[in-house]
């Protein structure tokens, strides 16, 4: 492990955290792996849905509200760009994948294929580049600022999940 100014002892409840969530969400995937597994085998072809306008005005507009924190996050160069541009991304890949999946067989299928390669993931795949981008000049920024020698790390080799960890040495909080 790099030297992070921390004892062994106080990594330790650290390591344990993270330990804990990643086995949470080691449990979660394997769940809904089986659950995928079971609506594969079981949900019908075809579907007629009810409340189908709701269902996508609704998604739509958490969509429009995502991109316009965004917006404003830019605009005033705040870190939540990080987070919204990561939300507004992954929204974007849903909304494409499911109006291009649900379009096959109508007649504007070939619209909504242009809309999701043109726009959508194109816009997603730039949201992401630019929460990467934010995320590496926040990283070289704490590392110049803490005196460390050398380059900065990578955004991939910093550690995430470090819980706070109690003045007498305890647990997380």
């Amino acid at each position: 492990m790099a030297d992070s100014g921390l004892s062994e002892q106080s990594e330790q409840p650290r390591r344990a955290w993270a330990h804990v969530v990643a086995v949470g969400i080691g449990a979660v995937v394997v769940g809904l792996l089986g659950w995928t597994a079971y609506l594969a085998a079981t949900l019908p072809h075809h579907y007629n849905a009810r409340n189908w306008d709701v269902m996508w005005v609704g998604f739509d507009i958490a969509l429009s509200a995502v991109l316009a924190v965004a917006a404003w996050a830019a605009w005033f160069r705040r870190r939540v760009m990080v987070v919204t541009a990561l939300v507004a991304g992954t929204l974007l890949l849903c909304d494409a994948w499911f109006d291009v999946l649900s379009s096959f067989g109508n007649s504007d299928a070939w619209l909504t294929l242009l809309t999701a390669l043109a726009g959508e993931i194109p816009l997603a795949v730039f949201l992401f580049w630019l929460a990467h981008r934010i995320l590496v000049r926040v990283v070289a920024r704490v590392h110049h600022l803490s005196g460390a020698p050398g380059p900065p790390p990578r955004v991939r080799d910093v550690l995430a999940l470090q819980a706070p960890v109690s003045p007498r040495g305890g647990g997380p909080r």
